[in-house]
């Protein structure tokens, strides 16, 4: 082909494709009801002449701006420097570029935050939908965005998820098949540290370790529970006070408190997995690495952020959870055979 980006138009586009106008347009848009040859053949087109759409003119008639925001309960400081973070702008990204779209990062750390996004996001319309992450810090901005009808996906779980479309993992079973494998390994007095009642997939987590317990035919002992912030230096003070009640293994919550946990059980001159082991949950990419190596329940964060992306283009209003499986990953901490 001869023709350059430069003067090429819809129909032109369409001609050298051997398809209508609109069929192109549906086709840069994203819109659904192109059948995948047809779709093959304009983007091949698009791809060989250099064929950029013009987004201002999209914006004017479609009255979108292609751009999604992403809003995060922390401060930039921390956003950039925690795996979960990373793992869920990576997925984020993903959607994106399945979609055609863009987006940008919002970090929200306090109210001042929240009325510049509803201010400027939201009633200016800059964006045409938002990913919001559920935490204690955006619990409010949520109901906010909620009670103005805004076009929005909430990645976790938020206090109040009523007529939300969220996107979540399997706390509560991902829990529960780390404390069945280490009941299954032998382990009699499997104790728990996690986060507070306030950060709701730390509840979902607990539940879960006390639902593999009832199953397996164990008494809830709650004196073998700790919670503590979901740091290292929570963990490790948290497992301080565990290790008094003399458990042969911990499940831990975060894989990052699971950091201070394992200092915590050597400090005290004790052996991993020998004398107690450990299971974490999270298995971030990116993430620390322990030793020994930690057995630990992945969450899929990045296709968290993708299928996020997915259903925010979706546009539709019904309240959805999508939940995503979790895998148990075989460690050294457990003293199960073949742990690496």
């Amino acid at each position: 082909m001869t023709e350059t980006s430069h003067n090429l138009t819809l129909e032109e586009i369409g001609k050298l494709a051997g398809v209508s106008r609109s069929t192109v347009s549906r086709v840069i848009n994203g819109q659904r009801h192109v059948r995948a040859d047809v779709r093959d053949r304009v983007e091949a087109v698009i791809a060989e002449t250099g064929y950029l759409p013009n987004q201002a003119a999209r914006a004017l008639v479609s009255n979108r701006t292609g751009l999604i925001g992403l809003v995060m309960p922390t401060d930039a400081e921390e956003l950039f420097g925690d795996p979960y973070y990373s793992a869920l702008v990576a997925g984020i990204q993903l959607g994106c570029a399945d979609a055609r779209l863009i987006f940008s990062i919002f970090p929200v750390d306090g109210q001042r935050d929240e009325m510049t996004v509803l201010s400027t996001l939201v009633a200016q319309g800059f964006v045409d939908g938002l990913i919001v992450t559920a935490g204690a810090g955006s619990d409010r901005l949520i109901t906010a965005l909620r009670d103005r009808g805004k076009n929005m996906v909430v990645v976790g779980h938020p206090a109040d998820d009523r007529g939300l479309r969220r996107v979540d993992v399997e706390n509560r079973a991902g829990s529960a098949a780390a404390v069945a494998h280490l009941v299954g390994l032998g382990r009699t007095r499997v104790g728990f540290v996690g986060p507070g009642a306030s950060y709701l997939y730390g509840r979902e987590r607990l539940e879960g370790y006390r639902d593999a317990l009832v199953d397996a035919g164990r008494g809830l002992e709650d004196r073998l529970v700790r919670h503590a912030e979901p740091t290292v230096e929570g963990g490790f003070e948290a497992a301080h006070a565990l290790l008094a009640e003399d458990p042969d293994s911990v499940h831990v919550a975060t894989d990052t408190m699971a950091v201070g946990v394992l200092r915590a059980i050597a400090e005290r001159g004790l052996r991993v997995p020998d004398d107690v082991a450990v299971v974490g949950f999270d298995g971030f990419p990116g993430a620390p690495r322990t030793e020994p190596s930690l057995t630990t329940v992945v969450q899929p964060v990045v296709d968290v952020g993708r299928t996020a992306v997915h259903q925010l283009h979706r546009d539709q209003d019904l309240a959805e959870l999508v939940v995503l499986p979790t895998v148990l990953r075989i460690g050294a901490t457990c003293g199960a055979i073949g742990g690496a």
